[in-house]
């Protein structure tokens, strides 16, 4: 069930902002208060999908970080690794793909 819409809210374009609004709802095929109603709606979930893609952006940022630091690791293990173990791990990685 869908809440009535009961409230009235009341603000002032220019003159050439309300004629943009008119032909657009009315190239939608809308109302002028719908179509509103249907900007508004779009804008909330544009809204969400920003915050959702900020926050996807920060945990890439983590990885990346995380990626650094395992690359930094196996530098590091390269380095004190005897060569007939590096040969062999780089076996193993072979057999695997």
């Amino acid at each position: 069930m869908t809440e009535p819409l009961s409230e009235v809210i009341r603000i002032r374009v220019t003159p050439s902002h309300a004629a943009r609004l008119g032909e657009a709802a009315a190239l939608s095929g809308l109302s002028l208060s719908n179509y509103i109603r249907r900007r508004l709606a779009a804008d909330d979930t544009l809204q969400e999908e920003l915050t959702l893609l900020r926050q996807i952006v920060a945990e890439l940022g983590q990885l990346r970080d995380t990626r650094t630091a395992a690359v930094e690791t196996a530098h590091l293990v390269r380095a004190m690794a005897k060569p007939e173990h590096i040969v062999l791990a780089q076996q193993t990685l072979l057999q695997r793909r």
